[in-house]
């Protein structure tokens, strides 16, 4: 439950937002799902990782509080504060995703993913690599653990911040262990809602908890500061998807999917 004394932030990292006319209404729902979880916090944290063609973004600019930033935006509900960040998902070459979070850049599909990483670097994007279900196998596994390992490398020094994030999400079944969480790469956790109806509902659901103090001018800046410090640790918050729950979702991706197809 919000507590504005408790110096904690929650942190929901991965974000689709998948209808800007229902945008609101998930904000909303999203509120309520972080205020309701028996952990003390101050605030809360919703980063948006939008696919192209989707700028839902752009649309809750013209509803929520604006901040010296382009990238970060504040819904207030209760007297208090959820902190709203864009972002894209970017899908490589290879058929890996990127997610640039707490950026307004906009980086086509179709790179290689060292290249897609090495652009959102620049352009002072948090860079995370987002498991998926089996993308992180066979060859585009072992594109996955060569980046890993490259940025383990450059973690040897104590004081150097992160460059790159790994990304769990709630719809990771638990019987799924994934190796590469092990590697000493900060993991960075959120809901991951698929573009099924009522998906928008486990926003704030899945994530971490960090202890941060955010400006109100300059949040996304701050965030950024406070998760590529070594020091930072995440603690995860939620539940992995049980396994029905798993199989049911996988097969309404896969039909939507086809009737999509069909469609075209």
């Amino acid at each position: 439950m919000f507590k504005s004394d408790a110096n904690q932030i929650l942190i929901d990292a991965h974000v689709h937002l998948h209808d800007a006319s229902r945008a609101m209404s998930d904000l909303r729902q999203a509120f309520d799902n972080f205020s309701n979880l028996p952990i003390p916090a101050n605030s809360a944290v919703i980063m948006l990782a939008e696919r192209q063609g989707f700028d839902v973004f752009s649309s809750l600019s013209k509803q929520l509080r604006h901040t010296a930033e382009p990238e970060s935006l504040w819904f207030e509900r209760d007297n208090h504060e959820m902190l709203v960040l864009a972002g894209r998902q970017i899908i490589s070459s290879e058929g890996l995703e990127i997610l640039g979070l707490a950026t307004k850049a906009n980086i086509a599909d179709g790179l290689p993913a060292e290249a897609i990483i090495n652009q959102l670097q620049e352009q002072d994007a948090l860079v995370v690599l987002p498991w998926g279900v089996g993308k992180w196998l066979g060859g585009r596994g072992k594109i996955v653990d060569t980046i890993i390992a490259k940025n383990v490398r450059g973690l040897s020094a104590s004081n150097t911040d992160r460059t790159l994030f790994l990304g769990d999400n709630a719809g990771r079944p638990g019987f799924w262990p994934v190796a590469q969480f092990s590697s000493g790469l900060c993991v960075l956790p959120g809901s991951d809602p698929l573009p099924l109806q009522n998906s928008a509902e486990a926003v704030g659901r899945f994530g971490a908890l960090i202890r941060a103090q955010l400006s109100m001018q300059t949040p996304a800046s701050d965030l950024k500061q406070v998760l590529r410090n070594p020091l930072t640790a995440p603690q995860p918050f939620g539940k992995l998807s049980p396994i029905l729950h798993f199989v049911r979702d996988q097969a309404r991706l896969r039909l939507a999917h086809r009737t999509e197809m069909a469609a075209a």
